[in-house]
């Protein structure tokens, strides 16, 4: 109940969190060339920061650019939808026993459709109306995030002590062993998922924006973001690359062809190259388990836990191996 109360103000301190964990190796490293821990803490950040800086400068204009151009375009492939794909649609449909409603005009102003837009535009003011909130969201992510990371890093090895000493004694080096799994498996898969991630986007907007599909780099760099979603990253991007290219060159096979070659290399590139180099075995899980766990953290949680799927998969893996382990060291 607490929790829910004050979400509002949490998501700085569970950004914080999470970059203060990931940063922390690196921390540790220069402490161990005999750099204070503030100054470590100082360089790794300062150094955290201007990289992010550096990647929102030069990336953002060009997505915040082509998502402009991608609304502007939205009346003009209505247009090309209603006049040229909407008919083939009636003639595919008729062919296989299916009315559909010949004058697409009478079709968007159904009911239905009607009721479904009133409570989208209600949705959309309503959001409008808490925008003020989202802004003070958005500025205590930058300006207090990185104040709050300055203080996990520099403090890190303290507050883990300080966790390890508030622990029973009788479940101390149990939990101990487990989290020393956790952190292993955890962070080996996402440090390898983030340069997997990083490489695709790179391979997907650079071919994209060569073949000259529109608004190529925005869905390359977002198709190879959202890889790390099992399946639905790469699916989106395919079907979003494809409408476009309908869109843009019509049933131009050779083109299509094209497109889908491109995201078929950079399959190939990942499952042979990227994800078995950067990846490897460490999470250690079978893809079916990883499919089960998309289907029931996306149950649980919806979209939320769809995109923590495989790390929250992960985690309980590790914990039901160790017990696994304890169980037959006993019994066997």
């Amino acid at each position: 109940m607490l929790v829910f109360l004050v979400k509002s103000v949490l998501a700085p301190f569970i950004c914080s969190l999470i970059i203060a964990y990931f940063l922390d190796p690196l921390v540790d490293y220069l402490v161990s060339k005999k750099i204070s821990r503030t100054s470590a803490t100082s360089l790794i950040l300062g150094l955290f920061l201007a990289s992010f800086i550096t990647i929102c400068v030069v990336l953002l204009p060009i997505i915040y650019g082509q998502s402009v151009a991608l609304i502007d375009a939205m009346p003009q492939y209505f247009q090309t939808f209603t006049s040229d794909f909407y008919p083939k649609i009636i003639e595919l449909s008729s062919k296989i026993g299916f009315n559909v409603q010949p004058d697409f005009s009478h079709l968007i102003a159904s009911e239905e459709l009607t009721t479904k837009f009133v409570s989208f535009s209600k949705n959309i003011f309503d959001n409008a109306i808490s925008s003020s909130a989202t802004l003070i969201n958005i500025l205590s992510l930058l300006f207090i995030t990185p104040i709050l990371v300055f203080y996990l890093l520099k403090d890190w090895d303290i507050l883990v002590g300080k966790v390890n000493n508030y622990l029973p004694r009788s479940v101390s080096s149990t939990v101990q062993e487990i989290a020393r799994d956790i952190n292993k498996t955890l962070s080996g898969y996402v440090r390898g998922q983030f340069h997997v991630c990083l490489i695709l986007g790179i391979i997907y907007s650079t071919c994209l924006s060569f073949s000259g599909l529109n608004f190529g780099f925005l869905i390359g760099f977002l198709t190879g973001l959202f890889s790390f979603i099992p399946f639905i990253g790469m699916i989106s991007g395919v079907v979003v690359a494809i409408i476009v290219a309908l869109f843009q060159w019509g049933f131009d096979l050779a083109q299509i062809g094209i497109i889908s070659g491109i995201f078929i290399f950079g399959q190939v590139i990942e499952s042979n190259f990227l994800t078995p180099k950067l990846i490897g075995s460490k999470i250690g899980l079978h893809p079916v388990w990883i499919i089960f766990g998309l289907f029931v953290f996306g149950a649980l949680f919806g979209f939320v836990g769809i995109l923590f799927a495989v790390p929250l998969t992960a985690i309980f893996g590790v914990i039901i191996k160790y017990f696994a382990l304890k169980y037959k060291k006993r019994f066997a």
